[in-house]
């Protein structure tokens, strides 16, 4: 039987291509979101005056559905715990936001990257 609930999360691989020699280097983890209510949510359109709002605006939608993780690892050893700061931190950094914002939009609506 399927229960509906509101608040249903879910485990997803995220797959951050950062550059190395010339070429990417795709490092994975896995990230936990919330499906939204209504699929447009991820797609909602904003008007932004510039690439800092445009930016600003994706961090505000992904911290909406990003809700944890697990595989991250730093640098002196253990995994990086999910906290709201920490994800902040993470979506500063391009490469982890557009590979969360992937992440989120296939999962969602089951659309997969070809390579």
């Amino acid at each position: 039987m399927f229960t509906y609930t509101d608040h249903f999360t879910f485990d997803w691989p995220v797959r951050v291509k950062l550059p190395s020699g010339g070429n990417d280097e795709v490092h994975e983890f896995t990230g936990t979101f919330m499906l939204p209510a209504d699929e447009m949510e991820i797609f909602e359109p904003r008007k932004a005056e510039d690439m800092a709002e445009m930016v600003t605006f994706a961090r505000e939608r992904l911290s909406k559905y990003w809700v944890g993780w697990s595989g991250i690892a730093v640098e002196n050893g253990g995994e990086l715990p999910f906290s709201e700061a920490n994800r902040e931190k993470l979506l500063r950094q391009r490469a982890i936001r557009i590979a969360v914002d992937q992440a989120l939009t296939e999962a969602v609506l089951g659309i997969r990257e070809k390579n």
